[in-house]
């Protein structure tokens, strides 16, 4: 089961994954591209209005970690999009070069763990994730 809306009463409605819709093959390339951050958060947030959205505040309302949220109202792809050390390569590299800034490495690694379509690389799970949540919690997002 997964949370997909809100009721007026502030608490999420439960709804059967078999009734949610899968993703077209247009959002899944989306969802591809933003991994390989082709496309940025803005362009990645209005192809998936409706099926994924979240919320990203650097200043949480009580204490010092961000404030983050999200609301998927699809199916969970299988095969899931694998995230690998490439992946984590390419964004900071990208960083490095400063093709993209702090910020958006920090929204990028957010998402990717936060979005169920993708599934983290068997073979590095641990390490990937370690990365993931590093550059997530750690680096400077304002």
């Amino acid at each position: 089961m997964q949370a997909n809306s809100k009721n007026g009463k502030g608490r999420s409605e439960l709804t059967e994954e078999s009734q949610l819709p899968s993703l077209t093959l247009d959002q899944l390339d989306v969802l591809r591209k933003f991994a390989l951050l082709e496309i940025g958060v803005e362009e990645m947030r209005r192809s998936l209005a409706g099926v994924f959205e979240f919320q990203f505040d650097p200043k949480a309302p009580a204490g010092p970690s961000l404030y983050r949220t999200a609301k998927t109202s699809f199916r969970v792809p299988e095969p899931g999009i694998v995230i690998t050390r490439e992946h984590i390569s390419n964004a900071l590299e990208r960083r490095r070069f400063e093709l993209i800034s702090e910020r958006d490495l920090v929204v990028w690694a957010t998402v990717l763990l936060m979005n169920d379509a993708y599934a983290l690389d068997p073979a590095d799970e641990d390490l990937i994730a370690e990365w993931l949540n590093d550059i997530s919690f750690n680096l400077d997002a304002s």
